[in-house]
């Protein structure tokens, strides 16, 4: 059979193999009742589901965090009257959900990209007009360009743009627009766990009976999309710490979820300035700010001048006590830490499997709550809907099961986030675990590559792939083997 890429995996399953296929792998090297988690970068890649194995096909200059200051500023009274605006790169997930939403306040929108996926081909259904390639007749008539971190200025659309005195805007300026011009919005950041809880903050306030728009970085399957359209003056939006773009975002109420050195080659390689940057975002929130409280580092770095609600699962005003995980389900006692005494809300189930996501719950209903001021009816009405969210794509997301081989997609690239989905895999689903990871970027393999030694002891057995380079240029002796040899 041909293999869809051609390079090799290496595989650990006590005892060392190559295969020279991308994971192509023969019903027989699995167990019955198998899961198999893959960890593969490509948003757009696909997985089928064989009668005799599972095959996967998978098919920048990078802005930095003070670059944004830079960036011509973007009028929030620009988009008052009907505009025509071109977006490059149309068919991202973040770029899209913009699209969508300035599309439904009447724009005219067209768009980029270098190739057909399933996106373009929604946002075509939408009435979008989206052009494959880039050429810079695509520019015509253009009232403004919206381009993402990863196009660079020698694009011929920004080029001819420029030439034309176009105004040029990054994609967060156009998010920062819906965040800040609306009554109530609500900014999800962290390390891990943003576009889970994003869209877990908008499922609750649709359960309640709220009409937000939502602005997703993964598309949520009850909404069909990365958007959700709803009202303009409650917006619920994922802020993106890789670029430090979400400090361009004054949400009513900023969401803190945690914080790990990730993304450093965007903060001049120091710790320091990524901390820096999550407590301009933190600052600019106008109402209230979110913190896990479990994350000591995070309480004690950020002061968002008792403007601050917490959760946890160990602490915080909101916590969830007895919880019980296994056999396919979540349950726990959901508890506000009043001062004189903890006040029990409920005990609730929760659709999205691991402990994490109990804390991304949390962290959700604490959001969402700000919407309602009845305690507890709020916190009880938030925790009844937690039963019918089952995750967003891509992240522990069952792709379809085969000869008891149940496949799991999940988009993990940290040693944390790896290290969770499969502890979840284990706890929840308890069955043997086969763990494909595709090692995700030249910059983060050569920072964290010996870090994911750890993250894969709830395996059973381990393949890692060659590296996706998501368009960075490689680095000598960075790859994926960086990664093979510390989990080896």
């Amino acid at each position: 059979m041909k293999s869809c890429i051609e390079y090799s995996i290496e595989c650990r399953n006590r005892e060392p193999m190559r295969v020279d296929a991308c994971c192509a792998m023969p019903r027989r090297s699995l167990q019955m009742r198998e899961v198999v988690v893959f960890t593969l970068r490509k948003p757009r890649a696909t997985v089928r589901i064989f009668a005799n194995f599972v095959l996967l096909s998978p098919l920048f200059t990078i802005m930095r965090w003070r670059d944004f200051d830079a960036l011509l500023p973007l009028d929030p009274t620009f988009f008052d009257a009907p505009r025509r605006v071109h977006f490059i790169g149309i068919g991202g997930i973040g770029m899209s959900a913009l699209a969508f939403a300035l599309d439904s306040r009447g724009h005219r929108i067209s768009g980029s990209d270098a190739a057909e996926s399933s996106m373009t081909q929604k946002l075509r259904g939408a009435g979008i007009r989206v052009l494959i390639g880039h050429d810079s007749a695509h520019i015509d008539g253009c009232d403004a360009v919206v381009f993402g971190s990863a196009i660079d200025d020698s694009n011929v659309e920004r080029v001819t743009a420029q030439q034309k005195t176009v105004p040029q805007w990054h994609r967060a300026q156009v998010l920062a627009y819906f965040v800040n011009t609306a009554e109530s919005s609500i900014a999800v950041s962290g390390t891990h766990g943003k576009s889970t809880t994003s869209a877990l903050i908008a499922h609750i306030l649709v359960e309640c009976g709220f009409n937000p728009t939502a602005i997703l970085g993964a598309e949520y399957p009850p909404f069909g999309s990365n958007v959700r359209l709803g009202s303009r003056d409650l917006i619920v939006v994922e802020a993106d710490e890789s670029d430090g773009s979400f400090t361009l975002l004054k949400p009513s109420v900023a969401v803190v979820l945690n914080v790990e050195a990730e993304h450093l080659e965007n903060y001049e390689n120091q710790e320091s300035e990524l901390w820096r940057a999550f407590g301009i975002f933190a600052e600019n929130a106008r109402d209230a700010v979110i913190l896990n409280a479990d994350d000591a580092a995070l309480i004690a770095y950020l002061d968002p001048e008792n403007r601050e609600l917490s959760y946890g699962l160990e602490r915080g005003l909101l916590q969830a006590k007895n919880i019980v995980v296994g056999g396919g389900y979540a349950r726990f006692d959901l508890e506000y830490a009043l001062s004189h005494a903890p006040q029990h809300i409920g005990n609730f189930a929760l659709g999205a499997p691991g402990r994490h996501n109990i804390s991304n719950a949390l962290a959700a209903v604490c959001a969402a709550t700000t919407q309602d001021g009845q305690f507890p009816e709020a916190y009880l009405r938030a925790g009844e809907s937690l039963a019918d969210f089952y995750g967003v794509k891509r992240r522990f997301q069952r792709i379809g099961e085969a000869h008891r081989v149940l496949v799991i997609d999940d988009y993990g690239h940290h040693p944390t986030e790896v290290a969770t989905t499969l502890n979840a895999a284990r706890e929840y689903l308890e069955r043997p675990i086969l763990a494909i990871f595709q090692p995700h970027r030249y910059s983060r393999t050569q920072q964290m590559g010996r870090d994911f030694g750890p993250s894969f002891v709830a395996a059973d057995r381990i393949i890692v792939t060659q590296l996706y380079s998501a368009w960075e240029t490689p680095i000598e002796g960075v790859s994926g083997k960086i990664v093979f040899d510390a989990v080896c």
